[in-house]
């Protein structure tokens, strides 16, 4: 509990003198209250003061579950004048457009942010769009979270690289997810006397000796498209010597879509979508756990996140995950790559701004930031240990966790299709799009980037 002590004697010292007095106080109080006395709240029966916190999230069964059924109860049962609204949406356009109206208007108390505060422009980036975190810290409408005592929970390289804009922190990062691997079902691979692939070549071996055996080697969830750039993003991760280099040497003129690196990822991109299901392109996320969990695809283009859903869906599965390997080279295919996921925020001029703050304060205690991770299947940013059997299994591909493709991307604005976005985008390549070769796409991609070029 944030340091309320003083003002609840306070509070009871007003109340024992208005009892002595026969004002009308003589019903008492709950022992609970506001702890900045904020306006704009209704008093409640019993003569504390009801507040309504308002918090914002976007729709995340598990996540959403644990909110729900466990944090949220227990918090109010702990503050019986706190009453939390907790708002959620899809997680498209409709979330962030509620997060837009409601931190612009001031009218939120807790907002989840998609990611962590990352892809700010740079000095080689001219004309780059600030991405809305930052916009929102630089109006001062983020509150400043740095002195608050529950940020030093946290790794402190996690607070560095997810939380702090201008040496200040401004957020609270719950978790990392990697997303450059794939799932496979390991029983299907011991079956097939198949090893977990190191290298390009042996991941070759894995997807010729499963396909001549009758047995889909992928399953991507193509309807969506983005699930698709998943896979690209390991290659990308395991291809490029330096991602952030070749990011800014796009900007500078340095490197281009077409070099030989970029080439090579959209070249093993269209391999692996050879190896995909049938009409992989009609398969929406929802259901390609599905068809992992029946057996009938051996591996799956999918985050971290999802190992929960898929486990749920067949409690004998076996499933192990790992590193898309797009190298020759072991080395280069050792760690996974992915993003700090959700990120939460107070709203600088929220009405309850300290209960906001005892919010995260509650929240990352360390038993229930455990209990969040291990519900949420995200990779801690607190030195805890977790439950869930998955996470430990990929530990050793965490020593050095690396941000994915689209983290680290800058983006021209009005840049086209084929450039436009935080990855390459192989669904254009045959046999998922229009387009017969990798070179064809690159050109293309190119060309796009170019024509956005700042004047």
């Amino acid at each position: 509990m944030r340091k309320h002590s003083v003002w609840l004697l306070l509070m009871a010292f007003v109340l024992v003198l208005s009892a002595c007095s026969g004002g009308n106080g003589g019903n008492g109080g709950n022992g609970s209250g506001t702890p900045d006395g904020n306006s704009g709240s209704t008093n409640s029966s019993d003569g504390g003061e009801q507040v309504t916190l308002r918090v914002l999230h976007w729709i995340n069964e598990p996540v959403n579950k644990y909110m729900e059924d466990v944090f949220i109860p227990q918090f109010e049962e702990k503050y019986p004048n706190v009453k939390i609204d907790y708002t959620t949406v899809p997680s498209d356009e409709t979330y962030d457009q509620l997060m837009q109206t409601r931190v612009n208007a001031n009218d939120a108390d807790v907002v989840a942010y998609k990611s962590s505060f990352v892809g700010a422009p740079q000095e080689w980036s001219p004309g780059a769009a600030d991405p809305l975190w930052k916009q929102w810290a630089d109006a001062g409408l983020l509150a400043d979270l740095t002195g608050e005592d529950f940020i030093a929970n946290y790794n402190p390289v996690d607070v560095e690289n997810a939380m702090t804009y201008d040496s200040k922190v401004y957020g609270v990062n719950m978790g990392k997810v990697s997303f450059t691997g794939l799932f496979y079902n390991k029983d299907i691979f011991a079956q097939y006397d198949l090893d977990v692939p190191t290298t390009w070549d042996e991941f070759m071996v894995v997807l010729n000796t499963l396909n001549d055996n009758g047995v889909t080697p992928i399953g991507f969830a193509g309807k969506e498209v983005w699930p698709i750039n998943l896979a690209v993003q390991g290659l990308q991760a395991t291809i490029h010597e330096d991602q952030l280099a070749y990011i800014k040497g796009l900007w500078t003129g340095e490197t281009k879509f077409t070099d030989p690196a970029a080439i090579e990822v959209l070249e093993k991109a269209q391999i692996m979508m050879n190896y995909a299901q049938n009409g992989f392109m009609g398969t929406d996320y929802g259901t390609l756990p599905s068809l992992f969990a029946a057996g009938q695809v051996a591996m799956a283009a999918d985050g971290t996140w999802n190992a929960a859903t898929y486990q749920g869906l067949n409690p004998d599965l076996n499933l192990g995950y790992f590193p898309v390997p797009g190298s020759s080279d072991p080395a280069d295919n050792a760690n996974l790559a992915g993003k700090y996921d959700m990120t939460w925020m107070v709203v600088e001029k929220s009405s309850n701004k300290d209960w906001a703050l005892t919010f995260l304060e509650e929240m990352s205690t360390r038993d229930n930031y455990t209990a969040f991770v291990n519900a949420a299947g995200f990779l801690p940013t607190q030195d805890v240990t977790v439950d869930s059997e998955f996470i430990n299994d990929i530990t050793p591909y965490l020593g050095e966790f690396i941000l994915a493709w689209d983290q680290l991307a800058i983006n021209r604005e009005n840049v086209g299709q084929y450039a436009d976005g935080s990855s390459p985008h192989a669904e254009f390549l045959k046999p998922a799009g229009p387009l017969e070769t990798p070179q064809e796409l690159a050109d293309l991609s190119q060309k796009d980037w170019d024509a956005a070029a700042p004047k």
